[in-house]
């Protein structure tokens, strides 16, 4: 009996839906959206700020993205490295800022 229960054991994923996020839009399109917007931004991490928080820029203009550690996931990147940003966009205090869900790097040579 032991033997058939350790048999029954199987490795899971999770396979249903995800957050879903729009196509990516520009920083100057992100500072136009509502407060709780969901986002997706392309471009690049190109500053610390202070804490979880990181200047981000493309080729329309910067905003301010709040990155956890668990975001980050060991992931380790340069101010020239072009990441995806999925997010929420988060006006506070009479500023933007992007709360970053998930970050993933760009493959040289894949695009979006």
């Amino acid at each position: 009996m032991l033997l058939s229960m350790t048999a029954a054991t199987v490795h899971a994923e999770y396979i249903g839906p995800r957050k879903s996020f729009p196509k990516p839009i520009t920083v100057a399109e992100a500072k136009q959206l509502n407060d709780d917007a969901r986002l997706t931004l392309e471009g690049f991490i190109t500053g610390h700020l202070r804490g979880d928080h990181y200047l981000f820029r493309d080729d329309t203009g910067e905003i301010s993205v709040e990155i956890e550690d668990e975001v980050w996931k060991g992931i380790e990147i340069g101010a020239d490295t072009n990441v995806i940003l999925y997010g929420e966009l988060e006006h506070e205090f009479g500023s933007l800022e992007v709360e970053v869900d998930r970050l993933e790097v760009v493959k040289t040579g894949s695009r979006r």
